[in-house]
Order: structure tokens, then C-alpha cells, then sequence
């Protein structure tokens, strides 16, 4: 319901006053109206006093000024009426200013316009209220058209209206307006007939409209009651007008009764109205409080998700370099720890994440009790804590140092002790593998993010639990990475090539194969040995890509390694324990021989014996498919690994190959020399071909000559040469 006016009247002046005039006009109608029909009433009646004598002739003879005492029920009987109209008008005027509802004033000035109707025809106003001010009197045919006009706007305030319904009320609304204006004027045609009519006619319609909505519209009921009831009234007084109904007091004031009778019944329903409307904004500010508190909370979980970390509830990375950052470093200079748990990964996977991370939680409480027993003031509090979550690996605290030139080297110690001991909840009792990474302010880095990162750098030292940011480690581990991410596009350039290092028979010093040997020139760090990066390789996990662009690279050269050794030359080149672990491994192998017409018999796999120990029976499987299609399959650097004579026999291997350092002087040391002998009579039991590396001296060459079927590779005879020199 619209609580300032009808919409489209509304929408018709605003399009040329501004908004809050618009506003404010709409707002004060009720009352301006009533008070310019007070004006005008008086005014008529000062400058038309003819007009009293027509407002005295509607008054009854029987209810004259000296007869009022005399008929004391009937006097008792109008003032109750008057009582409950005038408590009626009290109350709708309380609706008005509680629910702030402008438009259900109109209810008021109809209950005005009735109180003053029945005031001047019962002769009560003049007898009690206004003796010496007769105009008053005269004000009759004001009010009676006053409460048809306040009737018919009341009625879009308190009903929903079509468009057309509203116009038509409103139309009759500016009909009684007229009357309002010409009936003291004596203008043809306008009188009490032709109100009376137009009552009748408007509380018809008003009526049917709310019989169509009584069903669906609570307060169409009251309305329609109301509306029943003054029709009822007009129609007994407009029979007695006309001389058709009975001459009685009842009949006499019919129009009263039943205007009273509906104002009653709409201040009824208004006061529902109120109940429902207080009703309402006491579910809306419940709703609002409910509102309120969730928006709080989630502003702390907000708050919360923004400082802790997501798992572990400890400040997060963002807080700590904030705590830290807050830090005058050159006033109170600090050191920096990295704990890392190097298990993290392999116990989530082992227990499942959420068992994981409880025990990481547990394992965090502990240990942040422990740096607050022990460092005590020492100890940086990061948002209220002592300790802070980078991710679920790494944790950092901080401790102030009392002197710059000795940084708390028995405290750390004792903190790495006891991040050495188990672990223990419940039935679960293991180590996290931690290391600790310390970098000193303002040493090491001259802001949080820099101290940070040279703890981190510290603690990825995993031969040590206490390791303290050396720059020299630091440039170490920064070269490996830039490797690590440069490895594909050396593939891919021209910075990776390969080299070939001849093996001979040691008896004739012919030529029997060749092994396929990486190079690397890097842009920034030029030649990088292959011991360098290929062992870091094959722990993160790049080290597949490598070996089969080296087989792809030497079955392409192959041509040229053939006319520079002869033709019935083998390749050899070197495959990871990775490298076995694929299942396609086997046809990739196949497709790259194949594109260039080698023969599987012209290359030869060569696996450490660590990387065959790595997972034996995997490895056991893919030897044994690659042997089947025709490979040869050698064991390189036999003698650095541990694999027993048992594991070695179940290989289905084709070639041995000696370590170079069974050869560190064997001359000189006989025990050594029959070492040797053991692994080559090793070889020839299992009916391998024997390689031995290192051969580098001709001394040496001359002592392995006695071995006869002996092989050797070495710089005596040839260092790695590119295919086309």
C-alpha cells in the first residue's frame, strides 16, 4: 500500500515539481485540506450568513439548544457516540505517527468531518461547544463533503487499486469537492439531493470494488463492513430527506450512526493494521540482528581466513612479514627460523590428509609452547603466537638477539634437539624429518621477505638439521633451479649436444661400441658438467624427456658414428631408474629405432645398478621386455650400488661394467687385483661381457691384457668426440 498518495497522481506532479516538494505536498494533503475547509467554511459563513439559516433547518426541532437537557437518555446516548468517535479519531491519529503512514490520515478527517456532522445536526455544538460562535454551525456543508472526499482517497491507502478503480474514485473524490466548494453558494443543481446521490453512488462503488477483493484482502472484510454501514445510514437518512421513511431519532441521525459505525470499523482495521505492521518490523529487526551477527561473523572468519593460515590456524605468511617488517632491525636485530618437515607429503600420503594435518596441528601446539617456555621474551609474537604458517611444510618463528656478535647459538641448539626427538600422539610415533633454516637480521636480508626467503634457501639442507643461510649455498641452490627450469629449452637449442667415448677390446684395441654422453653449455653458467644436473634431474622428475632425446640424438648421429668406426658398431647410451617406471617406454624406444632404420641390437641400454635397486621388480620386468625385443642391456658402475648376487642373476642382462674405482691403484695393491678377479669371474659366470672403466695409463692397459675377452673404456684410449668432429 502506497503511504503518500495515489501512484498516478503522484507520478502527474512530480514530473513538474522536484521530488521532495512532490513529496511533501503528498505527505501534508490530509491536513492541508481539512484546514482549508475550516478556512473556507468560516469564511463563507462570515461574509454568507444567509447560509446559517439553511444549516439550521436540517437540524431536528426535537434536538434544539433548550431542549438538549430535557431528553437526557438521548443527550447520554449522542455523547457516547461522540466519546467513541473522538477516541476512534485519537487512536487513528496514533496509527499515523507510529506506522509513519501519511495517507491513513484521511481516516482521521473523516472521523473530523463525522464528529462536526453529528455535533451541528444534533444541535450539541452549538448548545455546549460553541454557543457564541454560530458559524461553526455553518460548517456543516463542509464537512459532510469532507468526509466523502476523505473517504474515497482513504481507500487506496488501505486497499490495493486497478488504475481505473483509482481514477474513478478519485473522480468522485473531486465530484464531492465541487459540492465542497458550491453548496453554500446556492448553485443550481448542487444541494443535499445531489450529495446524497453522489454518496450513495460513490459507497456503492467502493463497496463492490471491495467485495471483489474480500476473498483475497483481509481488510477488504473491514472496509466492506464499513462501507456497508454508511451506505446503510445515507440510504435511511436520503428516505427520510425524501419523506419515505419513519420520522424517529434513530432515523434522524441514520447518516451519523452509520458514518460513526464505519469509522469505528476502519479504526478497527487500521489498528490490526498497526499490530501486523509492529508485528513486521519486529520480524525485520530480528532479521536485521540475525543479519548483523552473521555479517560479524563472517567479518572475523574474513579477518580469520585473512591472518591464519587455512590449515593449521597459526598467522600466516602475510602476518608474519608484517610482524617482521614492524621490526627496526637496526635497533633490535633478530634471527629468523625455517622449520621445515621434510615427511609432510610422504605422512599425508601414508595416513590421508586429514589425519595428516591433525597431527600437524598437534605437532605445531607442542612445539609453540616449547619456543615460548624456552625463549620466553626472546621470542618474537607474531598476532599473539610464537610461531607462523608459510605452508603446510614450512614454519618460521623469530628471536631477538641480545648481542649482534653471538645470535643465540645455545638456544638453537636446544631447539634443534628437540626437533630431532620422535614425535609422539596417541599411537602414532614418528619423525617429521625436520630441518632448521636460520637467517640473521640484518645480515642476511634487509626486509621480512628477503630474511625469509635466505631461511628458506638454509633450510632446504637436508644433511643437517640446524643450517645456518650461507650465500655461497644460497647461489648453489638458485643455479640448480635455474637449471632444473632451463632443461626443456636446452633440449630444444642447440646448448645440449652429444659426445662419444669409444670401447675397445683391450687385447686388439678395437672398436666395438660407443657411449652416447650429454653436454650441456648453459648461457648463463656455461659448461655444466652432467654431474651436476642430471642427479637433480632425475629427482624432480625431468629426467625421461633427457633420455629419449638422447636416444632420438644418437640414432640420428648413428650414420656418422658408423663411418667413422665401422658398421658393425653398437650405441650405447645411459637410462634412469625413471625411465623403467614408464609403461610406454618400450614402444617410444621402438619408434625412434625404427624412424631411423637402426636394429634394436645396435643399441645398448645401460642402467646403474642403483637405479635397478630402486624398485627391482619393476625394473625386472621392463629389462625383460626390452631384452626380448632385441636390446642389449648392461649394468654400469657395478660395485657402487648393493644389490646381491641373487638380484644380480635374476637381470636378464647382456653386459658388465666396472667401476672405475676397483682400477685406483690396483698395481700396487694385490688384494685389490683379486677383488678384480672376483668380479670378472663374476661376469663370466653369468655370461656377460665385461667393461671396465677409467682405464686411463698404459700400465694398467698392459696388466688387463691377461684377461682375455676383456673390454675397456677410458681417455687411454679416446676422450668423448662429437660424431662429427
Amino acid at each position: 500500500m502506497d503511504s503518500t498518495g495515489n501512484p498516478s497522481a503522484r507520478t502527474s506532479v512530480s514530473k513538474t515539481l522536484p521530488m521532495d516538494m512532490s513529496d511533501t505536498f503528498w505527505r501534508w494533503l490530509p491536513l492541508t485540506l481539512l484546514v482549508f475547509a475550516i478556512v473556507y467554511g468560516l469564511l463563507l459563513a462570515s461574509l454568507l450568513p444567509q447560509s446559517l439559516s439553511t444549516v439550521n433547518g436540517l437540524t431536528s426541532p426535537e434536538t434544539t439548544s433548550s431542549d438538549l437537557p430535557r431528553n437526557l437518555i438521548s443527550l447520554i446516548w449522542k455523547a457516547f457516540i461522540g466519546g467513541i468517535l473522538a477516541f476512534a479519531l485519537l487512536f487513528n491519529l496514533v496509527v499515523v505517527f507510529m506506522l509513519q503512514r501519511p495517507g491513513l490520515a484521511w481516516l482521521s478527517v473523516l472521523m473530523a468531518g463525522v464528529i462536526h456532522s453529528q455535533l451541528v445536526l444534533e444541535g450539541f455544538g452549538l448548545w455546549f461547544i460553541w454557543p457564541d460562535w454560530p458559524q461553526f454551525d455553518a460548517l456543516l456543508h463542509i464537512s459532510l463533503p469532507l468526509c466523502l472526499i476523505a473517504l474515497c482517497e482513504f481507500t487506496p491507502h488501505f486497499l490495493s487499486l486497478s488504475q481505473r478503480s483509482g481514477r474513478i474514485i478519485h473522480g468522485i473524490s473531486l465530484a464531492a469537492f465541487v459540492h465542497l466548494l458550491a453548496t453554500p453558494l446556492d448553485v443550481p443543481l448542487i444541494g443535499q439531493e445531489s450529495f446524497l446521490a453522489l454518496t450513495l453512488a460513490g459507497g456503492t462503488f467502493i463497496l463492490l470494488v471491495v467485495v471483489g477483493q474480500i476473498r483475497q484482502h483481509v481488510y477488504a472484510r473491514y472496509y466492506g463492513l464499513a462501507i456497508l454501514a454508511i451506505l446503510t445510514g445515507a440510504v435511511l437518512s436520503s428516505l427520510r430527506t425524501l419523506g419515505w421513511g419513519p420520522n424517529i431519532s434513530v432515523a434522524e441521525s441514520a447518516l451519523f450512526l452509520g458514518a460513526a459505525a464505519g469509522s469505528v470499523i476502519l479504526t478497527t482495521g487500521a489498528g490490526r493494521l498497526l499490530l501486523e505492521e509492529r508485528r513486521k518490523r519486529l520480524s525485520a529487526d530480528l532479521r536485521v540482528q540475525r543479519e548483523q551477527q552473521m555479517r560479524s561473523r563472517i567479518e572475523q572468519d574474513y579477518d580469520r581466513l585473512l591472518k591464519t593460515h587455512r590449515v593449521t590456524g597459526k598467522p600466516n605468511r602475510a602476518i608474519l612479514e608484517e610482524t617482521l617488517d614492524s621490526i627496526d632491525i637496526d635497533q633490535a636485530p633478530y634471527t629468523l627460523c625455517m622449520v621445515r618437515l621434510q615427511r609432510f607429503n610422504e605422512i599425508e600420503q601414508a595416513l590421508g590428509y586429514r589425519t595428516a594435518e591433525e597431527l600437524l596441528k598437534s605437532y605445531l601446539r607442542q612445539l609453540n609452547g616449547y619456543l615460548k617456555r624456552r625463549a620466553g621474551a626472546r621470542l618474537v609474537a607474531i598476532n599473539g603466537y610464537g610461531l607462523a604458517t608459510v605452508d603446510t611444510i614450512n614454519h618460521a618463528f623469530a628471536l631477538y638477539r641480545e648481542d649482534e656478535s653471538e645470535p643465540t647459538l645455545e638456544l638453537l641448539h636446544d631447539i634443534r634437539d628437540w626437533l630431532d626427538d620422535n614425535f609422539r600422539e596417541g599411537r602414532f610415533s614418528f619423525s617429521w624429518n625436520p630441518s632448521l633454516g636460520v637467517a640473521h637480521a640484518p645480515e642476511h636480508g634487509q626486509d621480512a621477505a628477503g630474511i625469509l626467503s635466505s631461511a628458506g634457501v638454509a633450510s632446504l639442507n637436508t644433511g643437517q638439521v640446524l643450517t645456518v643461510y650461507d650465500p655461497a649455498i644460497a647461489e648453489w641452490q638458485y643455479r640448480q633451479q635455474i637449471l632444473m627450469l632451463d632443461v626443456e629449452d636446452g633440449l630444444a637449442s642447440n646448448c645440449m649436444w652429444l659426445e662419444y667415448q669409444p670401447k675397445v677390446c683391450i687385447r686388439d684395441s678395437k672398436v666395438s661400441s660407443v657411449e652416447a654422453l650429454i653436454r650441456w653449455r648453459h648461457p648463463e653458467f656455461g659448461y655444466v658438467a652432467p654431474d651436476q644436473w642430471i642427479p637433480l634431474a632425475e629427482q624432480m622428475g625431468v629426467i625421461h624427456p633427457v633420455t629419449l632425446w638422447v636416444i632420438e640424438r644418437a640414432c640420428s648421429e648413428y650414420r656418422h658414428l658408423i663411418a667413422r668406426y665401422g658398421s658393425n658398431l653398437s650405441v650405447a647410451v645411459n637410462i634412469s631408474a625413471m625411465d623403467l617406471t614408464h609403461a610406454s617406454f618400450e614402444d617410444e624406444i621402438i619408434h625412434i629405432i625404427a624412424r631411423h632404420g637402426m636394429k634394436t641390437e645396435n643399441l645398448i641400454l645401460e642402467i646403474t645398478e642403483t637405479a635397478m635397486m630402486t624398485d627391482p621388480e619393476a625394473s625386472r620386468r621392463m629389462i625383460h621386455a626390452l631384452g626380448r625385443k632385441g636390446f642389449r642391456i648392461a649394468m654400469d658402475d657395478f660395485g657402487t650400488g648393493h644389490s646381491s648376487l641373487g638380484t644380480l642373476a635374476s637381470f636378464d642382462l647382456d653386459e658388465l661394467k666396472i667401476d672405475r674405482s676397483f682400477l685406483k691403484d690396483i698395481l700396487a695393491h694385490p688384494t685389490r687385483q683379486r677383488i678384480f678377479r672376483a668380479a670378472l669371474e663374476l661376469g663370466e659366470a653369468l655370461d656377460l661381457d665385461v667393461v671396465v672403466e677409467g682405464v686411463e695409463d698404459e700400465a694398467v692397459v698392459c696388466w688387463l691384457q691377461q684377461f682375455p675377452g676383456l673390454y675397456g673404456q677410458g681417455y687411454f684410449w679416446g676422450r668423448p668426440e662429437p660424431a662429427c668432429p
